[in-house]
């Protein structure tokens, strides 16, 4: 299978997904695409989910729950910083 596609924007931004990627990755209509723009003009799409947020939003519930806070955690940073300083 090749590993380059080009596609067509359509009418409001509508693009077309070759049928063989399709196929090859379960993509069935209606379902949802993550799509990231590294910069450049570089995109990647893919039919995962961004394990990104999910993970962003575990470590902030467990912070909360231990009583941090951002401004808690760029204190201990500054702390830490500053003693190496030294």
């Amino acid at each position: 299978m090749n590993t380059a596609f080009r596609v067509q924007v359509m009418r409001r931004g509508v693009i077309s997904l070759p049928c063989e990627v399709r196929a090859a990755n379960r993509i069935q209509e209606g379902d949802t695409l993550t799509l990231v723009d590294l910069g450049d003009g570089v995109f990647v799409i893919s039919p995962r989910l961004s394990q990104v947020d999910e993970a962003a939003n575990r470590l902030a519930k467990q912070w909360q729950e231990a009583g941090e806070s951002l401004e808690s955690m760029r204190l201990t940073l500054r702390e830490v910083r500053d003693e190496y300083d030294a």
